[in-house]
């Protein structure tokens, strides 16, 4: 026979409830999606969120330098900020190809982490969204981490296009060995700087 749980029981769990409701209702985060050994996938979408949706996730390997330009301006000030950069119109659908903000040129030989997000951009009559984004890769070594900033800018025509946005993380010259990558989209307050 099952005996009722007891007052502390309760409020032990009451406790480990609100630990994990808590942090992910006020967390400026809008959407999270953790990769984990191509199986595992957790995702978080909070109500403001920004037309971005996260894809997937491959590492690849460059046998030439690939040139992609910055996503953004890093700023100077502790946390998540910067300054965006906008993205190219397009009429239907195109893709888009960055490195992190501020980072130095991915150079031949090096193997990335790439990370695929889709984003819509609003019609001709819309206002652009600003959003960051930042992935994180974490290696036998450690963690690897890139931030992005970006505008969507407006489509071409009446309607919405979409953009297949790729942000690659450079990983170095040694053959990765990937165990989770982790990826985080954030609205930010402006089309041109976030936060």
């Amino acid at each position: 026979m099952r005996r009722a749980l007891g007052f502390w029981q309760l409020l032990a769990l009451g406790v480990a409830l609100l630990l994990i409701v808590v942090p992910s209702t006020v967390s400026g985060a809008t959407s999270v999606r953790v990769f984990a050994s191509h199986y595992a996938t957790v995702k978080v979408v909070l109500a403001a969120a920004p037309p971005v949706t996260i894809g997937a996730s491959a590492t690849r390997y460059f046998g030439a330098a690939p040139g992609y330009a910055a996503a953004g301006v890093q700023g100077n000030t502790p946390g998540l900020q910067g300054t965006t950069v906008v993205l190219p119109a397009c009429a239907g659908a195109c893709t888009d190809r960055y490195r992190p903000a501020s980072s130095v040129a991915i150079a031949a030989g090096h193997y990335a982490e790439r990370v695929i997000f889709t984003v819509t951009q609003p019609a001709d009559t819309k206002t652009a969204v600003g959003f960051d984004v930042e992935v994180g890769v974490h290696l036998t070594t450690g963690w690897v981490f890139g931030a992005g900033y970006f505008s969507t800018g407006v489509a071409t025509g009446a309607a919405t296009s979409t953009i297949s946005l790729r942000l690659y993380v450079d990983l170095g010259t040694a053959v990765p060995t990937v165990s989770a990558v982790e990826a985080v989209v954030n609205l930010c307050s402006s089309a041109g700087a976030c936060p």
